[in-house]
């Protein structure tokens, strides 16, 4: 059910969408919206601190509380060893494959309010049976809803790098789509020891040196549900309607199994916000001179909501 907080908030972010991306590509924009996001980060800490105090000392759990007690138990009934990890890192991931000592580990990591669950199973299935394939839950979504907010592109990278290390990880391929795909070159700039390679789908270059959809495409995103319309309706048009003319038509069962992975675990509506001002604030396009990383750009030509020219400049 969509409550007063998710409806208040989808309508900043569509306020926020009209000028939001011409603002990226200005020169100061995005690091003074990533100074933002950083000090809003340090604010939240200390509020969180104080939550902490009141409820050793006995005062009322909150409603976020409540939330990471629910998240935690959902991870213990996953994996109980690695939830009880020391110094675990602050996100989720998935793990499968039986891949040689030797092959590398393959790192997945998704885009804008997707969950690591949110792979293909016969994709993931072909790569595990290979390699040992990692899927990270980014902030804000899948098991990782209740991670610390607001963030950044650099903070999530940062995650996915301590998730290789936690998985005992040495070096990976990292494999990223869209927004994952930000996370994946700023792993890559970061932690340059860990990637042994790159490959970038559907993602573009940080700003200023991107190119933005469509207004019209944007609009479709933050649209509101019709009366009556149902939500797995809601999601399957919405998605549908980003891929190539007829994919949805010709490969059905890949849309229903996309629906069931979003309704599965949803990513609430503050996440999404906070993610689309995570990617406004990432830029320094420059900075990707200084990767060896041996890379790989795939990028379709009828892509939507990021044109394939974002590939062109990125590669």
């Amino acid at each position: 059910m969509t409550t007063p907080t998710d409806r208040l908030t989808r309508v900043v972010t569509r306020a926020a969408m009209r000028h939001a991306d011409a603002l990226s590509r200005s020169s100061w924009y995005a690091p003074a919206m990533e100074s933002l996001v950083e000090t809003q980060s340090l604010l939240a800490g200390q509020r969180r601190l104080g939550q902490d105090v009141v409820q050793v000392v006995g005062g009322p759990t909150t409603t976020r509380q409540r939330r990471r007690a629910r998240e935690m138990a959902d991870r213990r009934a996953l994996d109980p060893a690695r939830a009880a990890l020391p110094g675990a890192p602050a996100v989720w991931w998935h793990e499968g494959g039986r891949g040689a000592a030797t092959a590398p580990t393959i790192l997945l990591i998704n885009g804008w309010t997707a969950s690591g669950l949110m792979w293909p199973a016969a994709f993931v299935g072909r790569l595990e049976a290979t390699r040992r394939v990692l899927r990270v839950d980014n902030r804000g979504t899948g098991y990782s809803r209740t991670a610390p907010a607001p963030y950044t592109i650099r903070a999530m990278a940062d995650d996915a790098a301590a998730v290789l290390h936690a998985a005992g990880a040495v070096r990976a391929v990292v494999v990223g789509v869209s927004m994952g795909g930000m996370i994946a070159q700023e792993l890559a700039l970061r932690h340059p020891a860990l990637v042994s390679g790159l490959v970038l789908a559907g993602t573009r270059p940080p700003g200023p040196a991107h190119l933005p959809a469509a207004p019209a495409v944007l609009r479709r995103v933050f649209a509101e549900r019709q009366p009556g319309e149902t939500l797995e309706h809601t999601i399957g048009t919405l998605w549908t309607s980003f891929c190539a003319p007829g994919f949805g038509e010709t490969h059905p069962e890949l849309v229903d199994e996309l629906v069931g992975q979003v309704v599965a675990r949803m990513t609430p509506a503050a996440a999404v916000n906070t993610q689309m001002r995570a990617i406004a604030a990432w830029y320094g396009p420059g900075r990707l001179r200084a990767s060896a990383c041996p890379t790989v750009v795939v990028h379709g030509d009828q892509d939507r909501l990021m044109p394939v020219g974002n590939g062109m400049r990125l590669a």
